[in-house]
């Protein structure tokens, strides 16, 4: 008798589950919204005169600067995995979890490196400043004034145990994407329902 029971209990929230329907009315529902105002303040800076990289000398990652070179030191090396370790370990992670699922190999970033680096000087000409990161802006210039645009380049950096390192935490940050329009509101629909 006892079995009879447990089965029959079983069935009926079975059936509840299955069907995921309430046994309690309500009203017709009224779309509502609750908003959340952010404000991400931020400090930018432009170098006086424009720091010229030398692309060939050793840096020092203590400075945001010196890690923004060494970063760009290896790029122009094509050295990736030099490149990949001035990345903070969690950032690793994340690449190459995305390279792998992409297919990307290091031959992909070498070959945009070639193009971005030849025919092109390179200096540091902003500094943005926000919370813990850093972001360095890279400047690549045709020389003699050629008409050609520059080309800039952000490097997101973060100081771990002293030394400053390249970081994929501000991603999707609205800073990073759009430091160039101050007081701009963005709006983004967290959940529809």
């Amino acid at each position: 008798m006892i079995v009879k029971s447990i089965c029959a209990f079983g069935a009926l929230m079975l059936c509840a589950v299955s069907f995921g329907q309430s046994p309690y009315k309500t009203s017709s529902p009224e779309k509502q919204k609750v908003m959340e105002d952010l404000t991400y303040y931020y400090e930018v800076s432009s170098y006086t005169p424009a720091v010229q990289v030398d692309l060939t000398r050793p840096t020092n990652a203590s400075t945001p600067e010196g890690a923004a070179m060494q970063i760009l030191q290896a790029m122009n090396a094509l050295d990736f995995d030099r490149w990949l370790r001035l990345w903070t370990p969690e950032s690793q992670e994340v690449m190459k979890k995305q390279y792998k699922e992409r297919g990307t190999s290091p031959d992909v970033f070498k070959s945009g490196w070639s193009k971005v680096f030849t025919g092109h000087t390179v200096s540091l000409t902003k500094k943005i400043e926000t919370g813990p990161y850093v972001i360095e802006v890279a400047t690549f210039s045709s020389p003699g004034g050629a008409s050609a645009e520059p080309i800039e380049m952000e490097f997101v950096l973060k100081q771990v145990n002293g030394v400053w390192m390249a970081t994929q935490e501000m991603m999707t940050d609205p800073v990073l994407l759009h430091w160039k329009t101050p007081d701009l509101v963005t709006k983004r629909i967290v959940r529809t329902k």
